[in-house]
Formats: C-alpha cells, structure tokens, sequence
C-alpha cells in the first residue's frame, strides 16, 4: 500500500511500529544504478528557491573520521560513503561537541554548546519550548521520522520533539553477526542496524510521494556489529570496529539504492555525521565519553547533493556540530535556528568551491569547542567538567576550574589540569606542549578565547532543563549499550 497526500501522526504511527520483521539482506539493494546527473555551484545555490526536496539525516553512532576512506584510511572500510564524499561536499577537519551522545546530540540538534544547553549529566531533558529543526521541516509540510537505537536519544530525553513518527525498532539479532564480547553483561543491545534501514526503506515506501526528513540513528559500530561478508579486517577490537563500519556503509547503501528505486534520489540531500569517535588505548584509554582528545571527537561530516558535482567539494575549514543545522537550514532556505552556537558554513563551502565571489567578505576561523561533564553518570557526584578548544592548530584542554588554569602534570600519574598540542605537526596529541613548557606564552590568547565562549548568555530556555528519573528499565536499556550508570 501505498500512501498519497499528508499521513495522520496517530495513522503513521501505527504503520511504522508494524514495520516488517523479516530481516532482509541489505547488500540485495545495491548501490549501483543510474546515476545522478552532473551538478555545478550554481545548482548548489539554487536549492533553496526548490520546492521539492528531501532530507534523509544518518547519524552514525560512535563514528571517527580517520576510519573511513574519504579520509585516507588504508583499510576499504566505506566505499558508499566515500562515493558520496567524492561528488558531494566532505568536511574534513570537523568535530564534535563532546565525547558522550545525549550531550552530543543535544548540541547538534539545538545548535548550541552544552554548558549553554545544560544537557550536561544523564538525567537531563531538553525542554518543550527548544524548537528543533525536525519541528522547522513539521511546519514547511514536511512528514518527518526518526529511527534510532540508542536510549541516550529516546523521547524521555526530549529529542521526539518535530516527529510525526520517533520509532525504536527491535527484532532480534540475524543469525550469523559478531559482536565485540564484553564483560559486562548488560552491554548488548536488541537488533540491529538492519532494523533501522527496513524502517527507512518502509518509510520511503509510504512517503515518498510527499516532502519527507527521516533520521536515521545507526548503532552497529558502537556495539562492534557486522555479519559475515563485512567481517573482512581480523578479529582485534580495532578489526571488529573496521568491521562494523563496513556493514553500517552496506546498510546505508541500501538506504540510497531504496531512494533511487522510489524516483527520489534526485530530490534528496542526503547528510551523514556522527555524534563522536573511539579511542583505542592512544591516550591510555578505549572507548569514548572519558576525554576529549581527537579520537573521540574528530568525526566525519558529508553532504550527498541531489546531483554529482565532477570533483567534490573539500572544506578544510575547522567546523563543529553545532554548525549542521544552520548549514542545512541555510542550503535549504529554511528559516535558522535560535540562539545558535553554529553558523552556515555556506561560506566555507563556496570558497573551496572557488567560488569567493558568491560571499560577501571572508569568514573569519572561529575555535571549536568540546566539553564534557565526567560525572555524567553518577547522579549525586559533583560536576567534574573539561573543556577542549581547538584554534587553527592548536587544541587546548584542562578542567574547567579558574583557579586551576595553569596548573600541568608534575608526574606521569598524575592526571592532567591542561594540555596543549599542536594539531599540525602532532595530529595523534602525543605532545603535550605545556608539560615541556613550550606553550605557555600561547595559553593567554586561548584562555581569552575559552572565557568569551564560557561567558555566552545561555538560550531562554535554558532555566526549563528538566531531569528525569529514570525507571530500572530504562536504566537498564542505558546499560545495554555499555554505559555505567549509578
């Protein structure tokens, strides 16, 4: 059956929590048919005076940039999503707002740094009155959708808000996938990303003959996950992370060859990002929501066109989360955010582009900003926040306590108050620049630059965060997908 014309929320509803159970095998819809046709800067320009497109926003749970072949990775780990690096616009030296997903997200999806958001510790809610660029597509007529696996983003949180539809799917693992094995016997979690890309494709299947923005929130490579044909790399937790980007990479293929089957490729901007990295011991830790050194927070961010650009645009510009949105908004004409930290990264793109003519004066090369609240899960432990700023190639952290600013690690046990690394000669922070008293006359210009961000008026509604108690249950979905929660 096939729906024409605006679907009720209730009706929609019903539809997409029946979604099929039957696993399909992704690699059937291949990424291989016609192709778009070709596409200039002048195309680029000319999306928002179109009336007729669509979004389809992948975020790619747990995600680092340097995994993936776009990227110079040796491994073949992404060939779908280098396809749409090469002829679409990739942006390369982008990060995160944190390394831990609900303050991640919040970030993302309101535009705004998490000490102005508030959503900083696990029983954090944004508000009603935040409006969300799902609810920005609800009133231009768009039916929208989310699909998601991960609790840190589930309605209790706040992130439904603009949804005609906000689906967790669950059917059970496929015979025949890995999974990393843990030691603790909560880290799993039902299903797979397979459930996530029927959602979609059934989606697309009774909507799109209408205006559509679908959100697709991929989890496999958090949990290590792939069948049979992506477990190509070994067996390593590296490998088995290798593996699980590779089958995330097959499923969102099947997600554009369901667009191409439904005539709407065409009409669809198609964005891929990800809520942050991985560390696999570089800074003697594995995992993520612990640090905010450059594995956890250097994430790949690419815009599919509706068209192919002959050579794809590259920004090398520093961009950040928070910039998404009012990028997407600004490409689509749609009206921007409130009280954003970000800004459209238009600019940046048209003078990669070649194109400087097109802005009115160059943009000037903001710092990115990170943060982190350590006590994100312990409900009745104080507030333990970092901080990371990244300015053209230098990326600064410490803990955010003023009377702690210059202080730096006097033994190799003790835990560093402030590091500085230069992002350019020492991409992997290996060199902490303070410990060798070599940057100190660098950390007033930062600290000035760190103080302006930290001393923003927070967005109206910051005072209405609301905490949630979380049940046992839902707890323990937390604890599903490896989180420690106390």
């Amino acid at each position: 059956m096939t729906i024409r014309g605006k679907t009720s929320r209730r009706g929609l509803y019903g539809l997409m929590t029946a979604i099929l159970v039957v696993a399909f095998v992704a690699t059937q819809f291949e990424f291989s048919s016609s192709p778009l046709e070709r596409g200039d800067v002048d195309e680029l320009l000319a999306l928002a005076r179109r009336d007729d497109l669509n979004v389809v926003f992948i975020l790619v749970d747990t995600l680092r940039a340097d995994r993936l072949g776009s990227h110079d990775y040796a491994r073949d780990t992404s060939p779908t999503l280098d396809a749409l690096a090469r002829t679409g616009i990739r942006f390369a030296r982008h990060h995160s707002q944190s390394s831990w997903t609900k303050t991640s997200m919040a970030a993302l999806w309101t535009g705004t740094y998490p000490h102005r958001n508030g959503i900083l510790r696990y029983a954090d809610a944004i508000p009603d009155s935040v409006f969300m660029p799902a609810e920005i597509f609800q009133e231009e007529g768009y039916v929208t959708a989310g699909i998601w696996r991960n609790g840190w983003v589930a309605p209790t949180f706040g992130f439904e808000q603009g949804f005609d539809v906000y689906h967790r799917p669950s059917t059970g693992v496929p015979i025949g996938f890995q999974r990393r094995e843990s030691k603790n016997p909560y880290a799993k979690i039902e299903g797979s990303d397979l459930d996530v890309t029927e959602g979609v494709i059934e989606f697309l299947r009774l909507n799109a003959r209408d205006r559509f923005f679908v959100y697709a929130h991929y989890m496999d490579a958090h949990q290590y996950m792939s069948d049979e044909e992506s477990a190509r790399f070994g067996s390593s937790y590296s490998d088995l992370y290798d593996n699980s980007i590779h089958w995330t990479d097959r499923n969102i293929a099947a997600v554009l060859a369901a667009l191409e089957s439904e005539g709407v490729r065409d009409e669809t901007i198609v964005v891929i990002t990800s809520d942050h990295g991985e560390a696999f011991g570089e800074h003697g830790r594995e995992g993520h929501a612990k640090d905010l050194h450059r594995e956890v927070i250097h994430i790949p961010w690419i815009i599919g066109l509706p068209f192919e650009l002959e050579e794809g645009i590259i920004v090398d510009a520093l961009t950040e989360n928070v910039d998404v949105w009012p990028t997407l908004l600004d490409l689509m004409g749609s009206p921007a955010l409130d009280h954003a930290d970000g800004r459209s990264r238009l600019p940046e793109i048209l003078i990669a582009a070649g194109r400087p003519d097109e802005i009115e004066a160059p943009p000037n090369e903001t710092p990115l900003f990170a943060e982190l609240d350590r006590s994100w899960g312990r409900a009745d432990a104080p507030s333990d926040p970092i901080v990371a700023l990244t300015l053209e190639d230098r990326r600064y952290m410490r803990v955010l306590d003023p009377e702690r600013i210059t202080a730096k690690t006097k033994t190799p046990t003790e835990r560093p108050l402030a590091m500085l690394f230069d992002t350019a000669s020492d991409p992997a922070e290996r060199r902490d620049l303070l410990s060798e008293e070599a940057g100190d006359a660098e950390v007033s210009v930062l600290e000035e630059r760190l103080e302006e961000i930290l001393n923003r008026p927070p967005p109206p509604w910051r005072d209405e965060v609301g905490k949630v108690e979380l049940s046992d249950m839902q707890k323990g979905q937390l604890r599903a997908i490896g989180y420690a929660i106390e």
